[in-house]
């Protein structure tokens, strides 16, 4: 490194860099980042993120080994609020600052407002700064969630991925909220009707509506944003 860091510091910026690298080589793709370096599978490189195991001297050097990546843990050379793109970009250009939101499935439990988010298999959201700041979205309090039914259809459909703001727990009437569902997490519109908050599916037919009523239904936060192919 450039100059002295003590561990935790040093450790700090070592993981930064790697999701930024993930990002950059397998735009999010821990699995496929972790085989160029030759692993099985991601496993150790998920520890390695989320801080169960060091980043070691070796991994920074496999890491650096790898093509465009000389110097890539330099301290001089690491950005604290944006990370490298999730994207392609031409070899030798400037890309351009981004905020990358990664893939995660949520670990709920009945009646509790806590939750533990596990990165899931899949490219990362990637949005820039000055969009984030003309919102009022901080990075930190967003989670990108894949749709896995049909509920929301023709809004939103499997597959589609969805950004959440878990700073916006307030219910807001005709949003689209994610919600701890006696544990499971469902993707409903609200609706106040009667003096009553509801949560209404899209698909209306199929899903029928649920009171939001706690403990049974919790907010996590709101959907801000939303990316698919389906038109």
């Amino acid at each position: 490194m450039s100059s002295p860091l003590d561990e935790t510091a040093l450790q700090m910026l070592r993981r930064q860099r790697l999701e930024q690298a993930v990002a950059r080589l397998t735009v999010g793709n821990v699995t496929a980042f972790a085989r160029l370096l030759g692993y099985r599978d991601g496993a150790f490189m998920r520890q390695m993120l989320t801080g169960s195991r060091v980043v070691s001297d070796k991994t920074v050097r496999a890491i650096e080994a790898l093509h465009g990546m000389e110097g890539w843990f330099e301290e001089a050379s690491a950005r604290v609020v944006a990370r490298e793109p999730a994207a392609p970009y031409a070899v030798g250009g400037s890309p351009p600052e981004v905020v990358a939101i990664d893939l995660v499935a949520l670990s709920l439990s009945a009646g509790e407002h806590r939750f533990t988010a596990e990165r899931a298999e899949g490219p990362a959201v990637v949005f820039s700064p000055e969009w984030l700041a003309a919102r009022g979205h901080r990075p930190e309090a967003l989670l990108a969630l894949r749709v896995g039914d049909e509920s929301m259809q023709p809004s939103l459909y499997p597959g589609d991925v969805v950004t959440v703001s878990s700073q916006q727990v307030d219910p807001v009437d005709g949003q689209v909220f994610a919600v701890n569902f006696e544990g499971a997490c469902l993707l409903r519109r609200l609706l106040r009707d009667g003096g009553v908050w509801w949560l209404v599916a899209d698909n209306h037919l199929r899903f029928p509506r649920k009171a939001l009523a706690a403990p049974h239904a919790l907010l996590i936060g709101r959907v801000v944003h939303q990316q698919g192919e389906t038109i």
